[in-house]
């Protein structure tokens, strides 16, 4: 897993696809609003859409599919699709992997988590609900959100009960459930305490990037208040089991495991020290990722037994 460190080159997108249209491949697609920074920079605010994109792979048969929405880690679209696209598909799933990185001019955001914050990529989740519902060939009812590292942590904030009444009110479809992967869970603000539809959390005990403890101990308290939610901590496993191609150091990538904000609101108003432009004194540089082909097969064995639950 190589961290680049220059912008991507811009696409053209074509507008988005009429409403019930059967086309698959690369879609164009608004996401569901955007969450932008408000002009002091102390705090969020929502905005208009904007146009990225996915590409929609669909299984064989005759549908419509139940669809597993996939959202890239920091480094974007490089292993999300060769690592679960297949083996969804070989499931029955349709798989819709976005691409929140390369339509706004992005390469990654490893070394500089300041370009695009996971919660302003919850939209792009929403939106990619809304255009697959409409599609003929999609089950409207069975729509999963699964996301790895950075699209993790969009994954657990796209499952809370604010992202869903903000960006799926009544009579807009609603994800069936959420499959978060080693994300981010350190952050404490009160749109975390609830969540939205079932939520299964998959991380790995010896992850020095996202450290599973944060999110052993949200899940457990959610659980504790009637909430459904689960996970799984795997022994032996780093970040990335599912996707590294061995086991590497990235020096230069910022890593917050050693930072605890708590926040009045995922939307701020945040410390003006947060806004300076400088990382925050907890943020350090490096962290570990390692493929665990052992561990990778139980997530499988896991992700398939809950989807088989959660989205009959």
């Amino acid at each position: 897993m190589l961290i680049g460190g220059c912008a991507a080159d811009s696409i053209v997108l074509t507008p988005a696809p009429a409403p019930g249209s059967a086309a698959t491949g690369i879609l164009a697609f608004d996401t569901a609003g955007s969450v932008q920074r408000s002009a002091n920079g102390r705090s969020f605010v929502l905005g208009e859409p904007t146009l990225i994109s996915g590409v929609l792979t669909l299984p064989q048969g005759g549908g419509p599919f139940p669809a597993v929405v996939l959202a890239h880690g920091c480094n974007g679209n490089r292993n999300t699709e060769r690592a679960w696209g297949p083996t969804l598909r070989e499931w029955g799933y349709a798989t819709f992997v976005i691409d929140s990185f390369k339509p706004r001019g992005i390469d990654e955001v490893c070394t500089n988590g300041r370009l695009l914050l996971p919660l302003q990529r919850v939209p792009d989740a929403y939106g990619a609900l809304r255009l697959l519902a409409e599609h003929p060939k999609i089950d409207p009812q069975r729509i999963a959100l699964m996301g790895f590292s950075h699209g993790g942590a969009l994954a657990m904030l796209a499952a809370t009960s604010w992202a869903k009444e903000t960006f799926a009110p009544a009579g807009r479809p609603a994800f069936r459930a959420f499959f978060p992967f080693y994300p981010n869970c350190n952050a404490v603000f009160p749109e975390r305490d609830r969540v939205a539809a079932p939520l299964r959390i998959h991380t790995g005990e010896l992850d020095d990037w996202t450290p599973a403890r944060p999110c052993f101990e949200l899940a457990a308290w959610l659980k504790a208040t009637g909430q459904d939610v689960a996970i799984n901590v795997y022994p032996g496993a780093h970040h990335a089991f599912d996707q590294a191609a061995g086991k590497f150091f990235l020096p230069n990538v910022g890593n917050g495991a050693d930072c605890f904000p708590r926040l009045p609101s995922l939307l701020g108003p945040f410390p003006a020290a947060a806004v300076s432009g400088a990382p925050p004194s907890c943020v350090k540089r490096g962290a570990t990722v390692a493929g665990n082909p052992a561990v990778t097969e139980q997530a499988r064995t896991n992700v398939r037994a809950q989807l088989n639950e959660l989205m009959k």
